[in-house]
């Protein structure tokens, strides 16, 4: 029995944060499907395939190499059908440059953030199709003094 049929969305959904946190993209890529739809704060078009959304995660890493969602307990878990939810708490702090809204770069500013990270996602067959994202970007932003 694959490791999909065996584990609940819930319990995929905490190997996905799992993988986030270890920098596992082996996993990160098993858990969406090769044309999933991640939806982030702020972005006005959502990202396109695994092999896009890894790419944007490998990079938040290098803004954020301590970032770390805190997924052992959840502070909210909800899973109904093809779909979960989750509320974890997120933290990092900003050790590398990162693009502004408007393409220029941002200097490091070594401040920490300490945010709530929503993950709304929509399973079929042990992988997500659409990711929705939901945190508070501005707060954010000023916490780690770029705003």
């Amino acid at each position: 029995m694959s490791e999909t049929n065996r584990l609940s969305n819930i319990e995929l959904m905490r190997t996905l944060d799992n993988a986030w946190n270890a920098q596992d993209w082996d996993t990160f890529e098993k858990r969406h499907t090769a044309d999933t739809v991640v939806f982030w704060p702020g972005q006005v078009e959502p990202t396109r395939g695994r092999h896009n959304h890894k790419a944007e995660s490998v990079e938040f890493f290098k803004t954020f190499p301590d970032n770390h969602l805190i997924n052992n307990p959840y502070k909210v878990e909800i899973a109904q059908g093809d779909w979960t939810c989750t509320v974890a708490e997120f933290t990092g702090t900003m050790r590398g440059p990162m693009k502004g809204a408007d393409g220029k770069m941002i200097a490091p500013t070594n401040k920490k953030f300490h945010i709530e990270f929503c993950t709304v996602a929509h399973w079929k067959d042990g992988e997500i199709v659409e990711e929705k994202l939901f945190y508070d970007l501005i707060g954010l932003l000023k916490q780690i003094g770029v705003m």
